[in-house]
Order: structure tokens, then sequence, then C-alpha cells
């Protein structure tokens, strides 16, 4: 039986999808660049080249932000889990889903 293959944990739908999302999130012109550097998002192989391809036209300081945010997010859930106050876990806990939604979209 075939093991299953994974980019970054992700499958070839969930790795296409995603490579689709940010891709879009580009201009037009950028895009444009994007293809000539060998962007094409069917067939395996092309899906983990084209993310590598991808990772280099994302701002580095982007995603060392948005790490940051979240791991200041989960620092202050779990700092509200131990005051037990709901409001304040309910809060947080909207604040870390918030940041979640920021690294992986």
């Amino acid at each position: 039986m075939a093991s299953k293959r994974l980019l970054d944990g992700l499958g070839y739908r969930q790795a296409q999808k995603r490579n689709s999302e940010k891709f879009n999130s580009f201009s037009k012109a950028r895009q444009k660049e994007i293809r000539q550097k060998g962007y094409k998002n069917s067939g395996w192989d092309n899906v983990c080249y084209s993310w590598n391809i991808l990772q280099t036209f994302i701002p580095s300081s982007l995603i060392d932000f948005v790490d940051f945010a979240v791991q200041k997010a989960e620092v202050k859930y779990e700092k509200a889990k131990q005051s037990q106050d709901m409001l304040e876990v309910l809060k947080a806990g909207k604040n870390v889903i918030t940041t979640l939604k920021m690294k992986y979209q």
C-alpha cells in the first residue's frame, strides 16, 4: 500500500488549495512573474515546487510577525486560563483563533 505524500503536513488537494490562495493574493503582474519562475499548480511535484516558488515571494518579516503574534496570543490565553476569568479566556481564545487564521490564510 502506498504511503500518503505530505507537504508541510498537507495532502495534495490541501497543498494545491494553499498554493492557489497565496497565488491569487498577488497582483496580476506578480502572478505573471511567478509563472515565469515555473509556477504550475498541477501534479504533486509541481505543487511542491510551486510552493517553494511562492515562499520566495512572501516577505519573511510577515511570516516572522505572524509567528510572533501567534505565540503572544497563546501566552495570553494560558494566563487567562490560570486566572479562571471566563470572559478573559474567551477573549484570549478569540485572539488565538484570529492570529492562527493570519498564519494559515
